[in-house]
């Protein structure tokens, strides 16, 4: 088999931002933001203008960009700006610590600028690490680097280890960097239903040993890039066992209709985007000014439109994954539960338009593209319509057996007439006549009783279904919201 010739090139500057995913633990969110408070973590505010240059180390994104970059009914829901308000709740910590990432291969020193835990309705929350490699390092090696980093799962690299300069601290594997340094209790707010032997697992249906990433590589003017190494960013292609260039592809063609499909090429040669399910990546040649301008939209408003399609895609597969495991005769308030989670995300939380310029608005529909969501909302939207149906058919079935009752009672008592029997339950009742009755009066009397419990018991029976509904209601509200005041 053929290969293609590549040349290794030192990279200028790679900044990398790693995405994980987890579920919240019902009802812990207060509690959680407290704990995040504890650890120094603080609410990110798009108006606090002195956090434009705190989290990305030599960088700094625009605040003003990200809020004209979305159209305002989207910027109430990704930028709350307090913690009574429904959205995105964002708490970011600096960290700037120098560490080192060694594997059998190599050895590879990277700053780990900030993090994040990003609280979102339905129960969901990202944790989002900025690392940042400075130059002189070789392409391969951070493409290595990148792709062992995102990997959680400690028997694929076992060969890996981290270690943080400065504070003696080793750690064997991306996990237990995050666990144990990064953010130590977060792992108590993961909701692991039905996950029992799982260590690590976020959801039971997403790629769970697995970070999003999204990237910036940058290369000097001297060392330009060529197709062949936007391939290799984009699939994250590292070296060989040889310790050489790797690209995961020998043909040419297949290549050029890859970055054709999954490449936005509207600054090329200079600069390409590339997005695919895993990663969405940026190749540049532009240096310092044309530099700190992508890394801005990076960091800022692509990586929340980012976050966004990510919240989409993850809340319309744990609709499709609970849909899958309800019974539908038996679990009528899961059904219910799930339909109101679907209304809610629908008329909340999913955007379709969003951004207000045009190459924005590009990178995003082709995020929504890659990332299947329409094709999942469609699939969601005939799950709503089938849970309706059943509804409507058990509310239907439920009335019309009700109405039977009471149409049998009042034929009945129409014919018998309760006025029989009433006046002999007037004061104090002589039980006599009561033993002295006909078959018929005594008809009167079983309907007439049996009439008043069933009224009593539909009055009571109403009764504490209104109030379970209330309850089951503030449940939901407060399962498919962030804010404190709805805690």
């Amino acid at each position: 088999m053929s290969q293609i010739e590549i040349k290794e090139k030192e990279i200028n500057r790679a900044l990398l931002l790693f995405v994980l995913p987890f579920s919240i633990k019902e009802n812990r969110i207060v509690s959680l933001k407290k704990t995040l408070s504890e650890q120094q973590f603080e609410l990110f505010k798009l108006d606090d203008l002195s956090l434009e240059d705190k989290y990305y180390g030599d960088f700094q994104i625009s605040h003003e960009n990200i809020e004209g970059y979305y159209l305002p009914f989207t910027n109430k829901i990704l930028f709350p700006s307090t913690e009574n308000q429904e959205g995105f709740h964002r708490y970011s910590r600096p960290m700037n610590l120098d560490c080192k990432y060694r594997t059998e291969k190599f050895s590879l020193p990277f700053k780990l600028l900030s993090t994040d835990v990003t609280l979102c309705p339905i129960n969901v929350g990202f944790i989002t690490i900025r690392l940042q490699i400075d130059r002189g390092a070789d392409f391969s090696a951070v493409m290595d680097f990148a792709a062992r980093f995102r990997s959680l799962s400690p028997g694929r690299n076992s060969e890996s280890e981290i270690s943080i300069q400065g504070k003696e601290d080793t750690f064997k594997d991306v996990k237990e960097f995050i666990t144990k340094h990064i953010n130590p209790s977060i792992t108590d707010f993961f909701d692991k239903t039905n996950m029992e032997e799982s260590y690590f697992e976020t959801f039971p249906f997403f790629e769970d040993d697995k970070m999003y990433v999204q990237s910036i590589f940058s290369f000097r003017e001297t060392d330009p890039f060529v197709k062949m190494d936007v391939f290799r960013a984009a699939n994250l292609d590292g070296s060989d066992q040889e310790g050489k260039p790797n690209i995961s592809s020998t043909n040419k063609r297949y290549i050029n209709e890859f970055l054709k499909e999954n490449s936005y090429d509207r600054w090329a040669p200079d600069t390409y985007y590339v997005v695919k399910e895993d990663h969405f990546s940026c190749i540049t040649n532009e240096q310092r000014s044309g530099l700190d301008a992508i890394v801005s939209q990076m960091f800022g408003e692509y990586y929340y439109g980012t976050l966004l399609n990510l919240f989409h895609k993850i809340v319309l597969l744990k609709i499709a994954n609970d849909y899958s495991e309800i019974r539908v005769d038996r679990d009528r308030e899961k059904v219910e539960e799930l339909i109101y989670i679907v209304n809610s995300f629908t008329a909340n939380y999913y955007f379709i338009e969003l951004a207000t310029q045009s190459q924005g608005r590009d990178i995003f529909l082709h995020l929504r593209d890659v990332f299947k969501i329409e094709a999942m909302y469609d699939d969601g939207k005939q799950t709503l319509y089938s849970l309706y149906r059943y509804q409507e058919s058990f509310s239907d079935k439920k009335n019309s057996l009700l109405l039977l009752y009471l149409t049998l009672f009042t034929v009945i008592s129409g014919i018998y007439g309760m006025n029989q029997v009433i006046d002999d339950l007037k004061g104090n009742i002589n039980w006599e006549r009561l033993m002295r009755y006909s078959l018929f009066e005594y008809i009167a009397l079983f309907v007439t009783v049996s009439g008043m419990i069933v009224s009593v018991y539909l009055t009571i029976s109403t009764f504490l279904t209104w109030r379970k509904d209330r309850l089951k209601h503030k449940a939901w509200e407060r399962k498919t919201a962030v804010s404190t005041r709805k805690q």
